[in-house]
């Protein structure tokens, strides 16, 4: 990608040659990161089947668990097991949870749609309280509202989003009792609105949790980007024309300030994934953050290695799409 000037035609056709080689070349990077999950899951402590024993350790008998090693590869070398696995991932059968006794694919389908509910909502809720107040503290510098804004996102980043997602609890859930403590919905039956009204409620915790701690990071830099734009001639010639504030920052100042700051938005999916993973764990989200959390902590290797590899898709998806938006906010960008 490189920057331009001039027009190009044909943008729509550059467009799609770029993500197109940009798929194609995710391919080797898609699968480095596979071998390299791969080689830490086989290579940590404990057994894969040790669950299975522990289940019933007198209906498993040795010999089931000797077919089982075989059936599984597991006392084959590293780099066999990992072809193996990755013809069956290839044919579309990513195994069984050896904890949920369920075909893997199964249990992501019914987990995805919870954690993209939660991850997108914390993703829209923080874009919404980031650029409004990153605008008004960059406009008001060394007012009192920039250093109060500045004092709480730096006090946000210092905060353990464990430690906040149980204060919100105790505050909201055990002391005022407005919200609930956890999970994704109560046993209630009525019409259509109570049990949206029902979801909500469960989500709101979850999503200020997950959605404020990355808050404090983006007005950081929404004030940085906007205060660097503001200072350019541009800008000091348009107010010398005699446009209003107002106009010179909403028109003029922010289009370029948000080049950067839509692109770290979007490189930040990633991480809002990977926060659910302690927010779905502490208020019982019933998610992919979750599940990988206890896929990992039960040995649950064919599970671990579907959500490892789901969340590495999502970050080169990520990265395509803070390209892709670079090139929308910036029309001097194109792809070569």
């Amino acid at each position: 990608m490189r920057a331009d000037s001039r027009p190009r035609p044909g943008g729509a056709v550059a467009v799609g040659s770029y993500i197109l080689k940009r798929t194609l070349g995710a391919v080797p990077l898609l699968l480095l990161i596979s071998i390299i999950a791969f080689s830490l899951l086989a290579l940590a402590p404990g057994d894969p089947l040790l669950a299975i024993r522990l289940e019933n350790p007198r209906a498993v008998s040795a010999e089931s668990i000797a077919r089982l090693r075989e059936y599984y590869h597991l006392d084959d070398p590293i780099y066999v097991r990992y072809f193996h696995w990755l013809r069956s991932v290839l044919a579309g059968d990513w195994g069984y949870s050896s904890v949920y006794k369920t075909p893997v694919m199964e249990l992501v389908h019914s987990r995805v749609p919870n954690t993209l509910i939660l991850t997108m909502s914390a993703w829209l809720l923080g874009l919404l309280i980031a650029l409004p107040i990153g605008m008004v503290s960059a406009s008001r510098q060394y007012s009192a509202f920039d250093y109060i804004v500045t004092f709480l996102a730096f006090l946000g980043l210092s905060m353990p989003p464990v430690w906040f997602g149980f204060m919100a609890i105790m505050l909201f859930s055990v002391k005022l009792r407005w919200l609930p403590i956890g999970g994704v919905s109560s046993m209630i039956t009525g019409s259509s609105w109570a049990v949206f009204a029902d979801r909500l409620a469960h989500l709101i915790l979850p999503m200020i949790v997950l959605g404020l701690v990355q808050v404090a990071y983006w007005v950081r830099y929404v004030r940085t980007s906007l205060l660097e734009v503001l200072g350019m001639d541009y800008i000091r010639t348009a107010r010398a024309k005699g446009l209003d504030g107002r106009t010179v920052l909403t028109k003029h100042a922010m289009r370029n300030a948000m080049i950067p700051v839509l692109t770290i938005a979007a490189l930040d999916i990633p991480y809002f994934f990977g926060g659910a993973v302690v927010v779905e764990t502490i208020f019982a989200w019933p998610g992919m953050g979750r599940l990988m959390y206890q896929a990992v902590i039960g040995g649950d290797y064919n599970l671990a290695l579907c959500c490892l590899m789901l969340l590495a898709v999502l970050t080169v998806v990520s990265n395509l799409i803070a390209d892709v938006l670079y090139a929308v906010v910036d029309p001097r960008v194109v792809y070569s």
